[in-house]
């Protein structure tokens, strides 16, 4: 009698919490059936050396949203390199009489890693625009990503990231430009294509006279649009972009960077470096002095989380979501919300940090 009535408690309990959205039977949402009373699994694939993603597990694990999961299995996994963990949890389903888990909320955390998440702007070099602020997360500041938000939490007093002058960005443009000339090669010249035509005429020649002469006198033609577009076509982008560069002065040269795409073929603006202004973004780089490389100690931690039943853009950032039931693939996100306002667990982790 006595366990009856704790197990009709523990439901009731339950039913209070979540609302006429507590089921103990299969929920079918869209064509899918979901399992919200299933016992989940709690997977553990974080490799034995990444001591620091074992220890920020360890931490997460004293909530039951990851160490008793209901409904969904609980997945995570590092990098085997101590720099990055990922934990996500996926909502049980079934189809034809086979259980799945999959395509749920997830939350990576990345460790002294400056850059992680980042796009750079010019590929394979360490410039960015630099990081916007749009919130806070427990005291520490939430970035802007293209389409998702970045935490980063640092104690340090050196910045994360320094200021990029001019020269910087339009040497690095320039030599990123060479870089791709080289490797999908440029345009050829009308001297060079002249030639080509002369030796195919010859060869031509040899086998048919006739069709020889005809193709001289089409080419001639085409050699005489050839020239006029060639006598037309404009700079090309890195000569440009060295014009642009000789063009500064020494103090120019050393002034911060800011960027506007949208300045761009404005003006014969190539590179997209403006006057600091109000649609003007600076350029940084990371600062990879900010703390120790060698030590074993976390520095730094960066978080990113995506949420999954979101129909609204703007809402899959943990900040900005508004639960509105738990059935579903909304019972990971609702997790997940529920874990990222969990105050007392994010400030065991922030404790790692140096």
């Amino acid at each position: 009698m006595k366990k009856h009535l704790i197990l009709f408690l523990t439901i009731l309990c339950q039913t209070i919490a979540f609302g006429q959205e507590y089921s103990n039977k299969p929920v079918t949402i869209d064509e899918r059936t979901f399992l919200p009373y299933m016992k989940g699994k709690v997977v553990n694939r974080i490799a034995k050396n990444d001591v620091n993603c074992q220890k920020i597990f360890n931490i997460l694990q004293s909530s039951e949203i990851i160490s008793k999961p209901q409904g969904y299995k609980v997945d995570a996994y590092s990098d085997g390199k101590n720099s990055s963990l990922e934990v996500s949890l996926s909502p049980y389903w079934l189809d034809n009489q086979t259980i799945f888990s999959d395509l749920g909320s997830n939350m990576k955390i990345y460790l002294n890693d400056i850059k992680a998440t980042w796009n750079s702007l010019i590929k394979y070099t360490d410039i960015y625009l630099a990081p916007v602020k749009v919130g806070d997360f427990m005291g520490y500041p939430i970035y802007k990503l293209i389409d998702d938000e970045k935490v980063m939490i640092y104690k340090g007093t050196a910045p994360l990231f320094l200021p990029v002058s001019r020269e910087e960005y339009l040497t690095a443009l320039i030599k990123s430009e060479v870089e791709k000339q080289k490797e999908y090669g440029t345009a050829k010249s009308s001297g060079e294509i002249s030639d080509e035509v002369g030796k195919a005429y010859q060869e031509l020649l040899k086998v048919d006279k006739e069709a020889a002469a005809e193709y001289k006198k089409e080419m001639e033609s085409f050699k005489k649009d050839l020239n006029e577009s060639e006598s037309n076509k404009p700079e090309d982008l890195v000569s440009s972009l060295k014009k642009e560069l000789a063009n500064l002065s020494p103090t120019q040269r050393k002034q911060q960077a800011y960027y506007d795409y949208y300045a761009i073929g404005k003006d014969g603006n190539l590179s997209g470096l403006v006057d600091e202004g109000e649609e003007a973004t600076s350029l940084v780089k990371p600062n990879y002095n900010a703390f120790s490389k060698n030590s074993r100690d976390i520095y730094l931690i960066s978080l990113t989380w995506t949420l999954i039943d979101t129909s609204e853009h703007e809402n899959h950032k943990p900040r900005l979501y508004q639960p509105k039931n738990s059935l579903g693939w909304a019972l990971t996100d609702y997790k997940m919300y529920e874990l990222y306002n969990n105050e007392m667990l994010w400030k065991e982790i922030i404790k790692l940090v140096r």
